[in-house]
Formats: structure tokens, C-alpha cells, sequence
């Protein structure tokens, strides 16, 4: 399901049982995958508002709430580990196993030490902030083009 106002870039993927809000921008080349089996996994799920970036993908299980920004190459499923560096916290899955972004977070790719051998790195996106007026003056381009 894609709701009213939402532009899908080109190369951008929607897949099967993934539902999008209104008024979302899905850049190019970025993919919101789709759960038709098994019948208990848990869809994508694009709120109002949401700006996603050229490159992401966001996998089965996760709620991305409104007036989210996914900044360009940021990669989700229900498990990747996600850090708020406001909140100094992993965003850690709900009872029903999804991952939910909060409303207005800004999250860009990043990574973390590997706990068991800290000469490695694994990726771990990090919320940098939430929405405010310089991102949304980041962004105005869409509404321009809507």
C-alpha cells in the first residue's frame, strides 16, 4: 500500500505487503522489502512524512514513524542494532518483534566495536539527532517538487 503525495524515485523497490504512509520521499535505488511468507513476519512499515535516501534498504519488521529522516545508505532489518546518541541507548525490538524508529529521528549509517574483538568494526546505524528546522529546510526540495 503507497499512500497520496508519496514520489518513488526511479531504481526504488516497494515490495510485497510493505505500507507507506503519505507525503513519504523513497529515493532512488532504495528498496522497503516486502513479507509475504511467513505469515507471522512482520511487515515494513513507512509512517507520514518520512524522508528515506538514496541506497537504503529497510527490511522485514520495521516501523519507521513519521517525520523520520533515513539518510542515504542506511540499512535496517528487526535486527540490526541501532544506537541513539541522544538517548546514549540501542533501540531494542517491541513485543511483537519490530524494530520502530522514532518519530523525527535522524539516523545515518554508522558502526560499533565489535564487543568480542575490538580491532574490528560491525555496522550499527546512530540517530544523531531529531528533526528540527535545518532538516527540515533539508528536505524542502521534495515539497517543491510534489
Amino acid at each position: 500500500y503507497v499512500d497520496d503525495g508519496t514520489m518513488i524515485d526511479s531504481h526504488a523497490l516497494v515490495g510485497a505487503c510493505a505500507q507507506v504512509g503519505k507525503n513519504v520521499h523513497l529515493s532512488a535505488a532504495s528498496q522497503l522489502g516486502g513479507v509475504l511468507e511467513p505469515i507471522s513476519a512482520n511487515p515494513v512499515i513507512i509512517e507520514d512524512n518520512v524522508f528515506i535516501g538514496g541506497n537504503c534498504g529497510i527490511y522485514e519488521g520495521v516501523i519507521v514513524e513519521q517525520n523520520a529522516i533515513i539518510a542515504a545508505g542506511v540499512i535496517i532489518t528487526a535486527g540490526t542494532p541501532i544506537f541513539d546518541s541522544l538517548n546514549n541507548q540501542f533501540l531494542t525490538k517491541d513485543k511483537n518483534g519490530s524494530l520502530h524508529i522514532p518519530q523525527g529521528a535522524v539516523v545515518i549509517p554508522g558502526t560499533r566495536r565489535m564487543k568480542s574483538n575490538d580491532e574490528f568494526s560491525i555496522y550499527c546505524p546512530i540517530i544523531i539527532k531529531y528533526r528540527d528546522e535545518k532538516s527540515d529546510r533539508s528536505v524542502t526540495l521534495e515539497d517543491a517538487l510534489r
